[in-house]
């Protein structure tokens, strides 16, 4: 596989593109669990910090 400036562009995009995806992803779930009235403080606190804890992941 010979590597190219624009292959290299591209996969770079394509990183940037998918943790975009997936910082949206995460934003969505923590707004979830903050407007959801089934859930205890305490185990929301327990989900927004697993959520935050995948922003530092990726």
């Amino acid at each position: 596989m010979v590597l190219s400036r624009e292959n290299i562009i591209e996969g770079l995009i394509d990183l940037k593109n998918e943790r975009e995806n997936e910082s949206k992803k995460i934003i969505m779930n923590i707004k979830e669990i903050v407007e959801s009235q089934n859930i205890d403080d305490m185990e929301k606190l327990k989900l927004i910090n697993n959520e935050l804890g995948k922003m530092l992941v990726i």
